[in-house]
């Protein structure tokens, strides 16, 4: 059986493309916190509005229209600095959690995480912590003592992720200089230290390390 958590006075903002996960997350924050104030979000235009509101806590999905990168922390942060973010993604946490969570999110849940994680994940962001999986923390900690041959993509920054990312879906440097408002230079830097950090020499090679590291 449930137990519902007696604090109810305060707001969630739920930013999600789709209806069933807005209506999911809704139907569990409310049963678990009776009287809880959502409000929602479907494009990163309206999320940004209603962060103005300054809800307790935000609960999105990078991958919003108009968002798809790094850099939605970031706008988010421009408009309430203490904003406490819960990345709620179907990317996969081994790549991508721990970007997200150097970027400034206060956790990191991938879309299939049980009902009790998701519960435990906001009760520990809302009491002033980061929330991570177990295998995100020892991915964090190999990487802290330099341990990290068994996922290179804990070497990448986040421009270098958001470069590898849109390379695997077949995005040429000059597009993704525009999408990136960067230099195609500056891309082109990015590129060739994913590649030699990845020990790769081809997207090919990038693409295939990628889908193994996702599994």
């Amino acid at each position: 059986m449930k137990t519902k958590n007696a604090v109810s006075t305060f707001t969630v903002l739920i930013a999600d493309d789709h209806e069933i996960i807005r209506r999911g997350l809704k139907g569990l924050i409310s049963d678990f916190w009776p009287g809880v104030d959502i409000i929602h979000a479907s494009t990163l235009e309206q999320a940004l509005v209603e962060v103005k509101k300054s809800p307790s806590l935000i609960i999105i999905d990078v991958n919003l229209p108009g968002g798809n990168n790094l850099k939605v922390i970031d706008q988010i942060k421009l408009v309430q600095p203490n904003a406490k973010i819960l990345v709620f993604s179907s990317l996969n946490e081994n790549i991508y959690a721990v970007p997200y969570l150097k970027s400034g999110a206060s956790g990191y849940l991938t879309k299939n995480a049980e009902e009790s994680e998701i519960v435990t994940a906001i009760t520990t962001i809302l009491a002033g912590s980061r929330y991570s999986s177990r295998n995100v923390k020892e991915n964090m900690f190999n990487s802290i003592l330099g341990n990290d041959a068994d996922n290179p993509f804990t070497k990448l920054s986040g421009r270098e992720l958001e470069v590898a990312e849109l390379l695997t879906k077949g995005i040429g440097v000059l597009e993704i200089s525009n999408q990136l408002k960067l230099q195609m230079g500056t891309v082109s830097t990015y590129k060739l230290r994913l590649f030699q950090k990845l020990k790769i020499k081809s997207i090919i090679e990038l693409a295939e390390k990628m889908s193994i590291y996702e599994r």
